[in-house]
């Protein structure tokens, strides 16, 4: 694909956003996003959509750093006029992608005491010997030439069991909740139909109700897990139980959800660049930047929104307050400007940071989990099967921000 695009007009680069926002979305969102770069890296749509959006690494990194920007989150969830009626909403709107200043700060402020990255790095062991179990697992499956579904034998499976072991639950436990994480998370866009609303609150309050038993259990009988820690900054008055309830469940649902979307988009992105794959299998040294390749390749995470709180200048331009600002964090991280040959997978490109785990103060904390994920998985992939296929039509599934595959067939050989 050329990273070259004619410029388009302000009408087509409208268009392109249009698209990008409404359902079903472009399973190749890039030449889209090509189309609005083209006409402005910082794209004026508030006459045709009422939004602007940033396209251009530079202006995002910018924007997202800014102090004086808000939650897009929280003002998507806030446009529905019954948001109060539904539980999913009022419990998601207890959570940290929801929250401006001061409640963001002193949230994240907890977790992050909790959250440590000597915690973080004291989970490797645990990581390494699950995913050992799991790629057993997927080895046995897959024995004999069998097609496996990817997405079911291990990209689903895999983060559940490392997230349930980081909150302590059973991993039984774990197994049935995500479905329900994944139901209530499918309203946190702010687009989604009337439909939706129902199962997301069942979901919501089963996952409420469970997590709720399980902080009684801690207060009861202390644990060395990370619920526990978070049970005792609540109780010495920090947050309130809806804070807690909201940073647990938050913790649970984007602990398996990104790290499934990681693995199944990455596994895809490596048969598509052999070159790659068979560079990692003979020099397992570079799996640090292979590991920052890969999410920033396939960017999961697609887009974040922030809402203007006074007159922002980015890139030349003046955005006025009250403005929700999308920026599409997938199109910065193949920004030619920044990464050259943006399209092309590079496992020892080293061209500084991208951001599929956004920017500013709510840059995902969660990252470093994930990185430690990824760089004991896809070595150990690779090591054990000589040869990775994919063996039928991957099944891509994508909402605003978010891309997934629901389904990746492989066949996997030693």
């Amino acid at each position: 694909m050329s990273t070259e695009t004619p410029a388009a007009t302000p009408q087509q680069a409208d268009e392109a956003l249009i698209a990008l926002l409404t359902p079903p979305h472009p399973q190749n969102p890039f030449p889209y996003y090509e189309t609005i770069q083209s006409v402005s890296k910082v794209h004026d749509s508030s006459a045709t959509l009422g939004i602007w959006a940033l396209s251009g690494y530079d202006e995002i990194n910018e924007f997202l750093k800014r102090p004086d920007v808000e939650s897009g989150a929280r003002a998507a969830a806030l446009r529905n006029e019954n948001w109060e009626d539904h539980f999913a909403l009022r419990l998601y709107l207890k959570t940290m992608p929801t929250l401006n200043q001061p409640d963001h700060g002193r949230i994240r402020g907890l977790v992050t005491k909790v959250f440590t990255a000597r915690r973080i790095k004291e989970m490797q062991p645990m990581v390494e010997r699950l995913t050992r179990k799991l790629v057993d697992e997927l080895a046995a499956a897959a024995e004999g030439g069998e097609v496996v579904d990817l997405v079911d034998v291990l990209a689903n499976p895999y983060p559940v069991a490392v997230i349930s072991e980081v909150l302590g639950l059973p991993y039984e436990d774990g197994k049935y909740l995500w479905s329900k994480a994944d139901t209530w998370s499918r309203v946190w866009s702010g687009i989604y139909g009337e439909e939706d609303l129902q199962p997301a609150n069942e979901a919501a309050e089963e996952l409420y109700a469970y997590f709720s038993k399980m902080v009684e259990e801690r207060r009861e009988e202390p644990r060395e897990d990370l619920m526990t820690k978070l049970v005792v900054e609540a109780d010495n008055g920090r947050i309130d139980k809806d804070e807690l309830m909201g940073i647990i469940m938050l913790l649970f649902t984007a602990g398996f959800a990104a790290t499934t979307n990681f693995i199944a988009s990455g596994v895809l992105a490596l048969t598509e660049h052999p070159e790659e794959l068979a560079r990692w299998r003979e020099d397992k040294s570079i799996t640090p930047l292979a590991v920052e390749e890969l999410l920033r390749h396939t960017t999961h995470n697609t887009a974040a929104s922030r809402v203007t709180t006074q007159p922002v200048t980015i890139g030349g331009k003046e955005i006025p307050p009250g403005v929700l600002v999308l920026t599409m964090l997938a199109a910065a991280n193949r920004d030619a400007s920044k990464f050259p040959d943006p399209h092309r997978l590079n496992l020892t490109r080293d061209d500084g940071p991208h951001m599929s785990l956004s920017g500013g103060s709510h840059y995902c904390f969660g990252g470093s989990l994930a990185r430690i994920e990824g760089a004991e998985l896809f070595p150990m992939l690779i090591d054990t099967f000589g040869k990775i296929e994919i063996a039928g039509e991957p099944e891509l599934m994508t909402v605003m921000g978010l891309t997934a595959y629901s389904s990746l067939p492989v066949r996997l050989a030693r």
